[in-house]
Order: C-alpha cells, then sequence, then structure tokens
C-alpha cells in the first residue's frame, strides 16, 4: 500500500484503512481522523472543506426524545440522508459516561448486544462520511461498518487507542471533558470516518458479552461529501488484495477489561 499523509494543523492522528470487500478486486479506502481533545460536536467546517465541496450533512443529538422513540434518526441539517435504528439501544440522560456537552441524552448499548444504523438516500449517491462523539472508551466497544451485507470494515478499542494513546499520566483524551474527575480511566474523543471510495449503507454498534461496560455515544452526524476530502489529507488507494489496519508507527495497544454503569433510563 502507498499512502501519502500531508501534515494539517486540525488533525492530531490519522488511520488509514484499507479492507478487501468479498469477491470483488478493490478495496474501499477508510480515513479515520479525531478531533482536539474536549470537542464532542462536529466540525463542519473542517469536514464540508472549501466552497467548492458538495456537501450534505446533519447530526442526530438524541435530545428531543422524552418519551419512548421509534429510532427514526433525526439528522438535522441534511435533505438526501434519513437513518433508522434498530436493536437493543437505550437511551440514557447525560453522566460520567456519555452525553455531550454534560446534557441532553445519549445512546448506548449493554454487554452482548447491539444496535444497527440503516441509511438511506434520496437525491444524494450515498453516505461517505459518519462521525460521531465516542465516550468512555472500553474494551467491548465495536463499530462495523457495512455497504449493503458487505463488512467494508471494523473500528475497535485497540484502533482508538492508537489514535489518541492510552490513559496515562496527562493525557486530555482520558477522562470526561465535562467533568475531568469522572471515568478518568477511558478515552473520549469526536471521530470523523471518511470513506473515500465509496458509501456504506449501515454502522453496527456492539458490546462485547465478555465484557462489563457499555458502549456509549453521541451526535451521530453523517454526510454525502464530494469529493470526500478528510481534511486535507492526501491519499492513494491500497493495491489490489490488501487486507489491513495501517497506524502511524504502526502502533497496536492493548486495552484491559472496564466497569460498568447503571440500568437504561429508556429503551428502543
Amino acid at each position: 500500500m502507498t499512502m501519502k499523509l500531508n501534515s494539517y494543523s486540525r488533525l492530531q492522528g490519522v488511520l488509514v484503512i484499507g479492507l478487501m470487500a468479498a469477491g470483488v478486486s478493490f478495496a474501499d479506502t477508510i480515513v479515520v481522523t479525531y478531533e482536539g481533545a474536549g470537542v464532542q460536536t462536529p466540525d463542519t467546517t473542517a469536514i464540508c472543506g472549501v466552497a467548492d465541496v458538495t456537501c450534505d450533512i446533519g447530526t442526530e443529538t438524541f435530545n428531543s426524545y422524552t418519551g419512548s422513540w421509534n429510532g427514526t434518526a433525526d439528522f438535522v441539517g441534511t435533505t438526501g440522508i434519513t437513518g433508522t435504528y434498530s436493536g437493543q439501544y437505550y437511551l440514557q440522560d447525560a453522566n460520567a459516561y456519555g452525553g455531550a456537552g454534560g446534557t441532553g441524552k445519549y445512546i448506548d448499548v449493554d454487554p452482548g448486544e447491539s444496535y444497527t444504523l440503516s441509511l438511506s438516500v434520496n437525491g444524494v449517491p450515498g453516505v461517505n462520511y459518519f462521525g460521531l462523539w465516542f465516550s468512555a472508551l472500553d474494551a467491548g466497544n465495536l463499530m462495523q461498518f457495512y455497504n449493503g451485507s458487505t463488512l467494508l470494515y471494523s473500528f475497535t478499542p485497540a484502533d482508538f487507542i492508537s489514535l489518541v494513546g492510552a490513559c496515562s499520566g496527562s493525557n486530555l483524551y482520558c477522562g470526561n471533558p465535562n467533568n475531568r474527575s469522572e471515568d478518568s480511566g477511558e478515552q473520549f474523543a469526536f471521530l470523523n470516518f471518511f470513506d473515500t471510495t465509496g458509501f456504506f449503507t449501515s454502522i453496527v454498534f456492539s458490546e462485547g458479552g465478555s465484557y462489563s461496560g457499555d458502549f456509549e455515544s453521541d451526535n451521530h452526524t453523517v454526510a454525502y461529501l464530494n469529493p470526500p476530502d478528510p481534511s486535507g489529507t492526501d491519499l492513494y488507494a491500497p493495491e489490489p488484495g490488501g487486507l489491513g489496519l495501517f497506524a502511524a508507527g504502526g502502533i497496536v495497544l492493548a486495552l484491559g477489561v472496564s466497569r460498568r454503569r447503571g440500568g437504561p433510563s429508556q429503551i428502543g
């Protein structure tokens, strides 16, 4: 795989993932970036880029639901992308583990459970960007991106740690940024996922059944970008037959078993 990375002040780190889709001779090129420590909302100006970039972008904050929720996403801002959440999800009030800004609600899944965000488009070719405030990382958290029934790539706890670092010393990505004394042993960051050569139609969020934590996240953001330019990073597609995860320095760190939370306030 040939890769060229240009420096860009907003980006603290980049993961580039080339993963072969079954039965085809090319790979989607995936770029994963993260915002500065404490950022909990999408940087729409940077995501959408300069004026000549076509950008249809919107965010679901989960804050407007006071009772039961049918799972229909309200991606405020977008005109061509809709979404539906299905599976075993919960809406929680903001606490030590989630809730952007320390208020409102966030979406959560318990150990051994998962939920799916299914995406549809009208008037745009597809979805090639997804962002979220990924809070309180633990060893069971897993995101899987699909195009139809084809798994494009998976994002694991080790991938998260390779971006922002382990929780030791003065790492500002560790601990809830709304109250640094809370959950200081887990990572919090706003992550951006760009598919620079294709589209994805669904995302599965799951928590491994052998772990004692949950998967908390907020401010789910979707977009169609043309061109999909991950904030000034230039990439060359992986060679046919490539399979793997590439990170700066090739560092992949282990994550230990984590803690637990209280019960859900709402169930989807």
